[in-house]
């Protein structure tokens, strides 16, 4: 993470990152969707606040469970939750030993469907599981979300939106505000290409605005915590399936409950090293 990115995330709550993921990669996870469509269904998290402007005509579509999905279907889903490039991000964000909390989920939009009411933290008050601080040179957060997109989003399309700042807002929002009714231009729809990466806190205002375009939307997202942290129960508390032994080190790593002592780190070159309680603090 350089010093421009650090800055944009520092000052917006979240940060759009180019061409992430390779053509390759966007391919073999829109296969994968492709191959499983009699898997998708409603977006079980429908909530429009009774909102005049972010209904629809129909829920946004989801997928769940692709990490279990039938081979290969399943190894584009495995090879992003501790993938090579968002290790470093990871490691700035949280330092090291932070862990996967929600089970990675995807959202589907086609036209006419519905939005979602605008949500977070922000800062007037603290919520340990989603928060934003700055000491001594590092930045560290609550859970924070990584959204993969896997078709375009243009100006407009709908889709994400985010309040840049409100991370640091040290007064809650309106209703209206989050329904999307008042002072709309203070929302901003983030445009993304296929293969665009969108970082953002929890507790930075985001939701999703309905969706105009002709084309489908498809975005992946995968959310991490700290290592001492639960948001939502955890992926896995205690008790891993089988198929974990399939993964890498760094894999495996992601799923590890939340705990501090002895516990796997992820270096930025994806090497997974276990230090001792004696070697002093964690970073």
């Amino acid at each position: 993470m350089d010093d421009r990115e650090k800055f944009l995330f520092d000052l917006q709550g979240y940060l759009l990152i180019r061409n992430f993921l390779s053509p390759e990669e966007v391919a073999a996870l829109n296969a994968s969707i492709d191959a499983n469509m009699d898997k998708k269904g409603e977006d079980g998290n429908s909530n429009t606040g009774e909102s005049k402007t972010l209904g629809g005509t129909h829920k946004r579509g989801f997928f769940a469970g692709m990490l279990n999905w039938p081979k290969p279907w399943c190894q584009p889903y495995r090879d992003i939750i501790a993938h090579h490039k968002a290790i470093p991000y990871l490691n700035t964000i949280h330092g090291r030993g932070w862990r996967l909390d929600h089970e990675p989920f995807i959202l589907t939009s086609d036209k006419g469907s519905e939005g979602l009411v605008l949500h977070g933290s922000t800062d007037h008050h603290f919520d340990g599981s989603q928060y934003y601080t700055y000491r001594n040179g590092e930045i560290r957060c609550g859970m924070v979300v990584f959204q993969y997109q896997l078709a375009d989003v243009n100006e407009g399309d709908g889709g994400l939106c985010v309040i840049p700042g409100s991370h640091k807002a040290n007064f809650p929002s309106t209703v209206d505000i989050r329904r999307w009714e008042q002072d709309r231009n203070i929302v901003y729809n983030v445009p993304c290409k296929a293969g665009d990466l969108v970082i953002f806190n929890e507790a930075t205002m985001h939701g999703t605005l309905p969706w105009t375009a002709d084309h489908e939307r498809r975005a992946l997202l995968v959310r991490y915590s700290p290592k001492y942290l639960h948001f939502a129960g955890g992926f896995y508390k205690t008790v891993f399936p089988e198929w974990v032994d399939e993964l890498t080190e760094a894999q495996r790593a992601v799923l590890e409950p939340p705990y501090i002592y002895h516990r796997p780190l992820i270096e930025d070159d994806g090497e997974t090293v276990v230090r001792p309680r004696r070697d002093g603090p964690y970073k």
